[in-house]
């Protein structure tokens, strides 16, 4: 075997490099004899190297122990589906199965985070009820997605008004819709395919709903949801009270000096000396002279 498929890849074993086959080893060439240590790290490389490859082949071999990652890739699945056709094509209900996946952008979100889902529905259960050609762009269609696990609801999901020509009677295309929803519990959140409504526009607004006959429908896509919240490690400490129990220490302000003004440039701060004003003058009375 010179190829082995892993995960979407593939191991090439076709390099000369011989595991538990004497046969091919044999038609090797000999090569010189490198004097002692000579090119040893050479030769250590070429021997992990074979031991590596050595316990892949025997890992494929013994079963397929190399896996892919969970919830890494969406799962297609089938389901059964009841449709109702438009009341004007005169036919019954029709029950079929619907095969549909679910593809996430984050697999991996946290609280808090929008993860915008696709929901593809590969082979719709119902079909052209009418005899008439439906031409393209016609089709608008809308559905449900199914959360479980650590957060529960539904996401409402919308598809554009695309599609291919549907010849009467046909089988209607694959399509698919999109829609959002944020993160609220962490933990394992399932996605699961839920109805769905195929609107087509052409003569007249007809809608064909299908239902999920024994809902929830298997689940499509787990994604793995993280806690945002932070762990408080700090501690807080309270310090030794100093004072007598009941007593208040005085503030800095109340013990301090109280601080003079300093002068100011102009005079401005500086205290005005007082001044004494005159006291009025003392009026004498006119003297009479006398006459001898």
């Amino acid at each position: 075997m010179a190829h082995q498929s892993v995960c979407g890849g593939s191991i090439d074993y076709s390099h000369n490099l011989h595991i538990n086959d004497p046969l091919s080893a044999q038609k090797e060439p000999l090569r010189p004899h490198l004097p002692k240590g000579g090119n040893m790290a050479a030769r250590t490389r070429r021997h992990r190297w074979a031991a590596v490859l050595g316990a892949t082949a025997l890992a494929l071999a013994g079963g397929g122990a190399l896996a892919c990652p969970a919830g890494a890739v969406s799962q297609q699945v089938d389901f059964a589906t009841h449709c109702i056709p438009p009341a004007i094509a005169g036919i019954p209900p029709i029950d079929g199965t619907t095969a549909a996946k679910i593809d996430v952008d984050n697999t991996a979100p946290k609280v808090g985070d929008t993860v915008t889902v696709t929901y593809t529905v590969v082979t719709p259960a119902a079909s052209n009820p009418t005899d008439l050609a439906l031409p393209a762009d016609i089709m608008t269609p809308t559905g449900k997605v199914t959360l479980g696990g650590a957060q529960t609801g539904a996401v409402t999901v919308t598809g554009p008004k695309k599609n291919d020509p549907v010849p009467g009677k046909g089988a209607f295309p694959s399509f698919s819709m999109t829609g959002t929803f944020t993160v609220t519990s962490p933990g394992a959140i399932t996605l699961a395919p839920g109805d769905y409504n195929i609107h087509t526009s052409y003569i007249l607004e007809l809608d064909t709903p299908c239902t999920v006959i024994s809902p929830p429908a298997p689940v499509s896509q787990t994604i793995t949801a993280a806690d945002t919240t932070p762990v408080n490690n700090r501690a807080i400490t309270l310090g030794s009270a100093s004072g007598k129990p009941g007593t208040a220490s005085p503030s800095p302000a109340a013990t301090s000096p109280r601080a003079r003004p300093s002068p100011s440039p102009g005079g401005r701060g500086r205290p005005r000396p007082r001044t004494r004003r005159p006291s009025p003058p003392t009026r004498r009375a006119p003297s009479v002279a006398r006459s001898s």
